[in-house]
């Protein structure tokens, strides 16, 4: 049997450890002492017994080589134990940064002041120099007992810490340590690429010939099924996916079973396999996410979850080229992503992603879940290894809290003395932009009567959809005898010029007047204008629906072929002078501009329909600001999803003390 000594020796042989770092006298009374080995997370954990504690440089070398050499059965932690340990600050200082990473810290302000902030020696205790005492005291609860714990796990047994204030020695020795870090960082960096590209070498060949396999080998030319394509029990099918999940179970039986998650991103699909002999079992522990497969066997349905599962006979490792970001020149940074955190919309972690950014030479990425904010620690973690920017975002549900009844009504005018155009278009589309007005049509109300109408029919100047004309009934033929866009449209400027417009979600219907007044170089609409969608939505809170087609029979008004434009503007018109009288009677409005007397208050929140917005932090003060958008949003404005008020936003999007926005925000359809 070997000594604790010989076990260290034979290992140093195995790993191929530098003989120029062998001969360092850390170890020459070195011993493994326990090795524990985690089957289920495939991890190593070696407990190493020095002579003294090792410099930085060849404890990286180490760590290194030996992770390098069990990279394909698992990974390694290292726990070094030095009987008498001897330090100075030089050697402290080394392993400051690692201890950093390797810190169960858990208060984001601990690990900013740490990257701020260098160890010194004072007596028998190591020092950091913070701030101000109510720093140095969160410091010493909420990181100094991590920071000691990561110190003792390579060797610094009985070092204590402390936390001292002073700002002037600090700015000194910052300096000083950061010009020395950037040089062994360099030097380390060349060392480790030298010992991974040594390592990639030497088992190039092993590493392309051994491949998992149970059961017999499947043809390479052997076509796979498309998972989608499976969707009933089969006696036998040939699947090939990656896999996202894998875990072994000992049965009572003492036999086990292997089941894996595969999926070739057209479907998945759940495999078992019971275990014939040891043979199988060693392959079963080989198995884990990440892998590519082929798999062979039956579909059947499972007994437990009543889920169709398979049942392999055969199971193969397949080759399969990681995706690669081969685009030259600047990288693109991802402004959109959501995680595992994101309520059944995203499933990879944010470490996940920030390795993938990081191998494919991306310099920052935004971490954006919907609504919720708690990747940020891991976020942080991951970007903090994979040297990445992080930029901290939410994907919130915006709501106008505050849409106006009325535009431009800052007039007392009384409404019962003043003359209404009460107006409607049909279009070809829903863009202002891309489509056009076909119709326009409009009546002119003063005390609650007609007293004059505007019909008019114009050309758009190419065939209208099958769409458009189902729904409006108006006809190519219909059209081509209507008048040219400029023509209609300087007929009815002149038509409602002194009145007061009106409309039914009136916003949609402006729209598509000024970008033709705009296109004929007119300019924009300046006068009143009323929105009875939203003066019903102000009036009835509490109900559903305010089409108006639903007001039309609330208020006893006949309403004959809807979606045509002079129906709708008359029916509109008595619509509103009907809601005219009810506004007097619940609020005592009277006036113009009463009317926008309720916007935002209330539960106003609950009637608008929720939009996405990215809401990305510029600042630490935008930071904060989005920590309290995303509480206010579950907390104090939540109606079926959590929503944020666009005046909630508004008001945070500037820093208190800084008049350069700290919140960017971009609109997202739904």
């Amino acid at each position: 049997m070997l000594s604790k000594r010989e076990m260290f020796e034979k290992l140093v042989e195995q790993i191929d450890l530098d003989p120029g770092i062998t001969n360092a006298p850390a170890f020459n009374s070195a011993t493994v002492d326990q090795v524990v080995v985690h089957k289920e997370s495939r991890r190593y954990e070696f407990t190493f017994t020095m002579g003294e504690i090792l410099p930085f440089a060849l404890f990286k070398e180490f760590g290194n080589t030996l992770a390098a050499a069990f990279k394909d059965i698992a990974s390694v932690t290292v726990h070094i134990e030095v009987a008498h340990p001897q330090y100075d600050e030089g050697l402290v200082r080394g392993y400051w940064e690692y201890v950093v990473q390797h810190a169960t810290v858990a208060s984001p302000l601990v690990r900013q002041q740490c990257d701020r902030v260098v160890p010194t020696i004072q007596g028998h205790d190591v020092t950091i120099s913070v701030e101000n005492d109510v720093v140095a005291r969160f410091f010493s609860d909420q990181g100094i007992p991590a920071l000691e714990d990561a110190y003792h796990d390579v060797g610094f047994g009985g070092l204590h810490m402390r936390a001292v204030v002073d700002q002037a020695a600090e700015a000194a020795s910052l300096e000083a340590f950061n010009a020395k870090k950037a040089e062994e960082t360099a030097a380390l960096a060349e060392r480790a690429a030298a010992t991974i590209q040594q390592s990639k070498a030497a088992n190039a060949d092993r590493q392309q010939n051994v491949k998992v396999q149970l059961g017999r080998n499947i043809k390479a030319d052997d076509e796979p099924q498309q998972m989608v394509t499976i969707n009933e029990e089969e006696r036998r099918v040939l699947i090939e996916g990656y896999v996202f999940d894998a875990e072994v179970r000992e049965l009572r039986s003492k036999r086990k079973l292997l089941t894996f998650k595969m999926t070739d991103y057209s479907s998945s699909f759940l495999v078992k396999k019971f275990s014939n002999n040891a043979n199988d079992e060693a392959v079963f522990d080989q198995i884990h996410k990440g892998m590519w497969l082929r798999v062979r066997g039956s579909v059947q349905e499972d007994s437990y979850s009543r889920e169709l599962t398979v049942n392999a006979q055969d199971v193969v490792e397949v080759s399969h080229a990681d995706r690669e970001d081969t685009a030259e020149g600047e990288k693109r940074i991802e402004l959109h992503l959501h995680t595992n955190m994101s309520q059944m919309d995203a499933i990879p972690s944010i470490s996940e992603y920030v390795n993938r950014a990081a191998e494919w030479g991306h310099e920052a990425i935004a971490v954006t879940d919907h609504a919720v904010l708690q990747a940020y620690p891991e976020a942080h973690t991951a970007a903090s290894k994979a040297g990445l920017k992080m930029l901290y975002g939410v994907e919130i549900n915006l709501v106008d809290d505050g849409t106006p009844v009325a535009y431009r009504a800052d007039k007392p005018a009384v409404l019962n003395d003043q003359t209404y155009v009460v107006f409607d278009v049909e279009t070809t589309g829903l863009s202002a932009v891309y489509d056009k007005v076909i119709e326009l049509a409009a009546v002119k109300m003063r005390d609650g009567a007609v007293i004059d109408e505007f019909e008019e029919m114009i050309n758009p100047g190419f065939a209208l959809s099958d769409f458009t004309i189902n729904l409006t009934h108006i006809t190519n033929e219909m059209v081509q005898q209507g008048g040219q866009e400029a023509d209609v449209m300087q007929k009815f400027i002149e038509f409602s010029q002194d009145s007061i417009l009106v409309g039914h979600n009136v916003t949609f219907d402006v729209g598509f007047l000024n970008a033709a007044y705009d296109r004929m170089g007119a300019p924009a609409i300046d006068q009143p204008v009323i929105d009875t969608l939203e003066l019903s939505r102000s009036l009835h809170p509490e109900l559903s629906n305010h089409k108006l087609d639903a007001l039309s029979k609330r208020y006893n008004i006949s309403l004959e072929n809807h979606h045509r434009a002079n129906a709708d503007a008359e029916a509109t018109g008595y619509v509103m002078y009907a809601m005219f009288k009810e506004a007097n009677e619940l609020h005592g409005w009277t006036k113009l501009n009463e009317l926008n007397a309720l916007v935002g208050q209330g539960d106003a929140y609950k009637r608008a329909r929720p939009t996405h917005a990215i809401v990305i932090a510029k600042t630490q003060a935008g930071l904060k600001n989005l920590f309290k958008l995303a509480s206010e949003s579950m907390t104090q404005y939540y109606y079926r999803v959590p929503r944020v008020p666009r005046s909630r936003l508004n008001a945070l999007r500037e820093g208190s003390s800084s008049d350069r926005p700290v919140i960017v925000v971009k609109s997202l359809r739904p």
